[in-house]
């Protein structure tokens, strides 16, 4: 070996031991150090995909996207022409750090050399699926499907395009075909399941899961919604086992560790926890039910909720300590000065104290309103007539193909107008102005709004009105919870999912009466016997 060439091979060498440097002091979230090894690898060799990927990573841990963008938009700029495994290479880099753009262009450009490559037909389907233009992805797959028939996992991505959209039996064919071509493929498994859930199918969903982590132990995707779907059939205590997988696989926010403070069920006489919000504000108010009995065990309790519900909680529960959320935590080395035993998040608590439906209060105790909010509320209401006073939401602040068939619209619910006496009251926190007016040109039905009231922010103001109501109609948003929570009267309608653990009803709110969607989440069936009930409970 010549002694250029002892040289070069030395030198790789070195590239690599900085390169792995750069993985471990990145594992431990030593970014900027992490970073520095990766730009000595990228000076060396500037197409090194490992250490351009830590780097992304890096900087954007710091905090510093504008530069992780234009790290990734130099690399393309500088992709030799023709160099199609490069551009795919790179294109994959850019999906992983959710720069889908840039993706999209890089696979573009790729296609343009190779414009046959199935694989990258199927990665650009799944880039312009996740920017939302659906048709395209769908056109996409079935071109990957054409130059490959045997390909199952063009036809499993076709499924789960088609799974956000209302063809479901086409869906459910492509996943039939992806397992006949490969069974072996744990996300195809997982997607079926999802499917099935959506259906309403659960039962046919627990078995899809169970396959596929037969092939993928390891996969928290699958462990999470094999929680949700034991929770859904009714297997409380075994889906609360891995409710926490939830946080492994990233669908459930914020990401808190707290490495040795979880809360597990340990005995809590003298001892502080702090108990964390998880997912929105409807989640918040569902596991917030659970206070009242941890507050019993435990020494002090301190809640960390959404800035809207401070003053709220802190009402209702003056024997606790309530502040406002932060995305602290000591395994993020930014939480400060630790002042609790332990802490778990909202659904972790409710893992420990609602492992049965028998462990579900018949009364939960109820959100307190500010009084004089409360008042005012009652006098406007009051302005509005002798009559019962009915609160609606029908629909939700975002709204797909899927989430639209657990809505309604406004005009759907002309016969709620039409009960004698009654005064129809906005609790949507959306826009509804086109469809109020819509309502009162076509049909002369006044949806009363109150004057002032931001329904979105104003969170004491939105409790304090709800509050007022005699009763509620509203589908699974935060309306609905929120009147759960008040422990008032809710007509409430929803697709058979994981909080009602089974059992056709919310035991988290007794005061709630469930109306089922029915599996095919079409029409609006469920409108007139809401109506007709509630006329009756009103005795109008």
């Amino acid at each position: 070996m010549s002694a250029l060439k002892k040289q070069r091979v030395a030198a790789g060498d070195d590239i690599e031991k900085r390169f792995a440097q750069g993985q471990r002091l990145q594992a431990r979230e030593r970014f900027a150090e992490a970073e520095q090894r990766y730009r000595k690898v990228l000076a060396f060799d500037p197409r090194h995909l490992g250490a351009l990927t830590g780097l992304t990573q890096c900087l954007i841990a710091q905090k510093r996207q504008q530069e992780a963008i234009a790290t990734l938009d130099r690399a393309a700029a500088d992709a030799p022409v023709g160099d199609e495994a490069w551009l795919f290479d790179l294109a994959g880099l850019c999906t992983t750090v959710k720069y889908l753009q840039q993706a999209r262009s890089l696979y573009e450009r790729a296609l343009e050399i190779a414009p046959d490559k199935s694989s990258s037909l199927i990665n650009l389907a799944n880039v312009v699926g996740d920017q939302g233009d659906i048709q395209k992805a769908i056109d996409l797959l079935s071109r990957a499907i054409e130059i490959d028939p045997n390909s199952a996992k063009a036809y499993g991505n076709l499924g789960k395009m088609l799974t956000g959209t209302r063809l479901r039996d086409e869906a459910l064919a492509c996943y039939r075909r992806a397992i006949e071509l490969n069974p072996n493929l744990s996300q195809t498994w997982t997607n079926l399941a999802a499917l099935f859930e959506i259906m309403g199918r659960h039962r046919e969903a627990l078995p899809a899961l169970q396959q596929a982590l037969t092939l993928d132990p390891e996969s928290d995707a699958a462990r999470w919604n094999l929680a949700r779907t034991l929770l859904t059939v009714g297997e409380i205590e075994a889906g609360w086992d891995m409710y926490g997988f939830g946080f492994a696989c990233g669908q459930h926010q914020p990401w808190r560790p707290f490495p040795g403070l979880i809360w597990e069920g340990q005995d809590l006489t003298d001892k502080t926890i702090m108990v964390w919000r998880e997912q929105g504000l409807g989640d918040d108010l569902i596991f917030s039910t659970c206070y009242t009995d941890l507050i019993a065990r435990a020494g002090h309790v301190i809640i960390e909720t959404e800035r809207r519900l401070v003053s709220l909680y802190q009402r209702t529960w003056p024997q606790a300590t309530v502040r406002a959320e932060t995305w602290t935590s000591t395994g993020l080395g930014n939480y400060g000065e630790v002042d609790f035993d332990y802490t778990a998040p909202a659904g972790l608590v409710a893992a420990q104290l609602r492992r049965s439906l028998a462990a579900f209060p018949d009364a939960g105790p109820a959100l307190q309103p500010d009084p004089a909010r409360l008042a005012e509320c009652r006098a406007w209401l009051d302005t509005l007539g002798a009559g019962p006073k009915i609160g609606i939401s029908w629909t939700s602040g975002t709204v797909d193909d899927v989430r639209s068939l657990n809505y309604t619209r406004l005009a759907d619910w002309k016969d709620l107008f039409a009960i004698e006496g009654a005064a129809v009251v906005n609790l949507q926190y959306t826009d509804v102005s086109a469809e109020a007016e819509a309502l009162q040109r076509d049909h002369g039905l006044t949806l009363h709004r109150m004057p002032g009231l931001d329904l979105r922010d104003d969170l004491e103001g939105v409790a304090a009105l709800t509050a007022g109501m005699d009763a509620v109609v509203a589908p699974a948003s935060f309306p609905a919870m929120m009147t759960g929570a008040l422990n008032r009267p809710c007509f409430h309608y929803r697709r058979t999912d994981w909080p009602m653990l089974g059992s056709g009803r919310l035991p988290w709110f007794p005061q709630t009466r469930c109306y089922t969607i029915g599996d095919s989440g079409a029409g609006t069936g469920f409108v007139k016997p809401i109506v007709t009930e509630l006329r009756t409970f009103l005795a109008v």
